[in-house]
């Protein structure tokens, strides 16, 4: 037995995270059954495109425990729907909710050639295997004696027969308020209230440019859909879904004025107009890289999540100019303030 933990500072331990060691026995599986509570619609993305990427893994079995009394976003339920249709499609497995009542519990059990292995029992829900940007401290138990993890596979089995009901066979059509809370509580950004927004208008200078948004297929925006991360044991990880860092045209970073890699200017804060603060940077060759500076997926939240939210993106979907044209806008601003090191975002559009 050993124990899992989130290793956030300052209560890091020498144990591995869920996040290492749920790829690390994925790596060495072809089967895997998941139960938990609530999942994240780019958490089921990534899973889809980890399967996707890796056919060792032969059948995925997820069960949905909260989300049909609780209710799904849209979001969450569109990426469900796509992650059942490919693994029926591929004769791979299924998307299962418990429908009687909530269940709460985070079960993950391993085989490898037909023989159960691993399990893990803990906290983590699924939102777990692309890390926790929200600082919520998570703690788990691997075991490896077989006959608890038989018992564990049992139990899952139980629950399917007993509780589940397959997503596609259910008419769900009543989802969640639409909000766009990637960013809340997420680590490394800050909430900037509506009186502090209109302070920062106030104190714009005219050194303003507008930085495109590209649709360009696997990167920018797309990194999603690129090659992944191939690990030493041979796994390939699929880039993040809200992993972004887009290429700035070079006839913007070289005016004098735009921020400039490897200098004291490479780094800085930015506010948002829908209220966020977070830290950008650039870097490369002629500053072409606009990025966050902290995680790459917060620049990432704050673009695509305004694309869902309003409708113009669904997750796991290429960004394409007809996403853009939904939305009505191609680019945002980055503009500077009379504050030394700060520049206002805005991707704002007329509804």
């Amino acid at each position: 037995m050993d124990f899992l933990y989130s290793n956030f500072p300052p209560l890091k331990t020498t144990k591995h995270s869920f996040s290492d060691e749920f790829y690390l026995l994925l790596s060495e599986s072809d089967a895997l059954d998941i139960a938990v509570g609530y999942v994240t619609a780019d958490s089921l993305a990534e899973l889809k495109k980890t399967v996707e990427m890796n056919d060792k893994l032969s059948r995925l079995r997820l069960i949905i425990g909260m989300h049909f009394l609780d209710k799904f976003t849209e979001q969450e339920y569109h990426s469900a729907m796509e992650l059942n249709s490919f693994l029926k499609n591929s004769s791979r497995g299924s998307v299962k909710l418990v429908t009687p009542f909530r269940f709460h519990g985070k079960l993950y059990a391993y085989e490898r050639n037909g023989i159960p292995y691993a399990g893990v029992i803990g906290s983590n829900n699924l939102s777990s295997i692309i890390g926790n940007s929200s600082r919520v401290y998570e703690a788990s138990v691997l075991f490896k004696d077989q006959q608890d993890v038989c018992e564990l596979i049992h139990f899952i089995n139980e629950l399917d027969k007993e509780a589940t009901e397959e997503i596609d066979c259910l008419d769900i059509c009543d989802f969640k308020e639409k909000k766009n809370p990637l960013l809340e509580n997420h680590e490394n950004v800050f909430g900037v209230p509506p009186a502090g927004i209109e302070s920062i208008k106030n104190n714009l200078t005219s050194i303003t440019f507008t930085i495109p948004l590209k649709s360009t297929l696997r990167s920018n925006l797309n990194v999603f859909f690129g090659k992944g991360r191939e690990a030493r044991n041979g796994l390939i990880k699929p880039r993040h879904w809200y992993e972004v860092e887009l290429i700035v045209p070079k006839e913007l970073t070289c005016k004098s004025e735009y921020p400039k890699s490897k200098t004291d200017s490479a780094e800085f804060d930015v506010v948002t107009d829908d209220g966020w603060r977070f830290k950008c940077k650039v870097s490369g060759d002629f500053s072409k890289n606009f990025r966050s500076a902290d995680d790459l997926k917060i620049l990432g939240k704050w673009i695509k999540g305004r694309l869902e939210n309003a409708g113009a993106l669904k997750v796991g979907e290429l960004v394409t100019p007809e996403v853009f044209k939904k939305y009505g806008r191609d680019n945002f601003s980055l503009t500077k303030t009379k504050e030394n090191g700060l520049w206002f975002l805005d991707f704002g559009v007329d509804r």
